[in-house]
């Protein structure tokens, strides 16, 4: 009865009843246990605007078949990777934009060759706008708008893949040619273009530029923020639910742009964030914010940048106090060292590994970027 009760409940009434966040999940435990799967796999439409905890259990409850058909090998979308399934989970398609390649892999597909052209033509494909695509189920790729992966990856002729007769061409070549056999399946690699980056870059010119105007932030360092944080992934999404090309978090970055800049004291939602347009001005207004608030007194301009780039990873807070732990002492440290010093400084005494390694590598990438508008 208690769980016919908790079943004809909707998701949106479950998670507005003003209950403990365990006895919230005990019903959803509850809810799925009595429901058949087909049911299970389709998440609800406010799924975005759901707790995170709540979020995993569904998360948890649709996908059993993931781990059955993958065990071990079953992998998960990143910063910088894209994981999908297809077919029921018989098909795995992982985008991994830091090594530059492309697999796809069946196991215990009915067809196994069909189903594997079919995945290869969805990811080439797969539309730039990351709202038009089902982050979450085993569910088609959607085929409509400018693939992704356009100019990321080039057939075997050389070209790039922007229709479907050249994808299913493509598709037809790798399962003559480039068809690899394991132990469970088949897979088919691809390896993109040895400067996919810059390709991804240039497709994102347009917001990254008006951007850059707009809050008076180089294009460069856009750039070299992009690549460090998700390898231009649009899909990007972290353990710590950051999301998009700049791996904006809602709850902190993205509450400071609302209030900030547009005087709201909304929060952005995860499918706002996904949109790479409105990631990237969100990621440039943080950026502009760190400079013009809380690191507002550097006077020397490329050492204040040295602070946005080690902030934006770690907070202005452990920036500061890796100089001193006053504020106003730390600013007065930092403008009295050049630039040279503030960036040996920052590489060798924050008290962050990752923070240290973040400022080298995106004033490394920025250098790849300066000719890029």
């Amino acid at each position: 009865m208690l769980r016919y009760a908790v079943q004809t409940m909707s998701w949106s009434s479950l998670r507005s009843h003003c209950l403990p966040i365990f006895l919230r999940i005990t019903l959803l435990f509850i809810a799925c246990w009595g429901m058949s799967w087909a049911v299970a796999s389709e998440l609800p439409d406010d799924f975005d605007q759901m707790p995170d905890d709540l979020q995993t259990v569904l998360l948890d409850f649709i996908s059993p078949q993931q781990a059955d058909i993958w065990g071990a090998d079953s992998k998960v979308s990143g910063t910088h990777s894209l994981v999908r399934y297809l077919d029921d989970y018989h098909t795995q398609v992982e985008v991994d934009f830091m090594d530059g390649v492309v697999r796809v892999e069946t196991r215990g597909a009915e067809e196994p060759r069909q189903q594997l052209r079919q995945a290869v033509v969805s990811i080439l494909l797969t539309p730039a706008d990351p709202r038009m695509i089902d982050l979450y189920t085993a569910a088609d790729f959607g085929l409509t708008g400018t693939p992704f992966l356009l100019g990321q990856v080039v057939d075997h002729d050389g070209k790039e893949i922007g229709g479907l007769w050249r994808a299913e061409r493509f598709a037809d070549y790798l399962l003559k040619n480039n068809l690899q056999r394991t132990r469970h399946g088949l897979r088919i690699t691809m390896p993109m273009v040895s400067q996919h980056q810059v390709v991804a870059a240039r497709s994102f010119g347009r917001s990254v530029v008006r951007s850059a105007n707009k809050y008076r932030v180089d294009t460069a360092l856009i750039y070299a923020v992009i690549e460090t944080e998700s390898s231009f992934n649009p899909l990007a999404v972290s353990p710590s639910n950051a999301y998009g090309l700049m791996q904006v978090m809602p709850r902190t970055a993205g509450r400071d742009v609302m209030d900030k800049i547009y005087k709201s004291d909304r929060t952005p939602s995860k499918r706002y964030l996904l949109d790479p347009e409105q990631n990237i001005d969100f990621g440039t207004a943080y950026l502009s914010i760190l400079r013009d608030n809380y690191l507002r007194g550097i006077n020397n301009p490329l050492a204040q940048e040295y602070c946005m780039i080690a902030s934006y990873n770690g907070g202005a807070g452990q920036l500061l106090k890796s100089f001193h732990r006053d504020r106003s002492e730390a600013l007065r440290r930092i403008n009295r060292m050049s630039a040279k010093d503030v960036y040996r400084h920052i590489t060798r005494r924050h008290p962050k590994a990752e923070t240290r390694n973040y400022l080298k590598k995106v004033i490394e990438r920025k250098q790849k970027y300066a000719g890029i508008g």
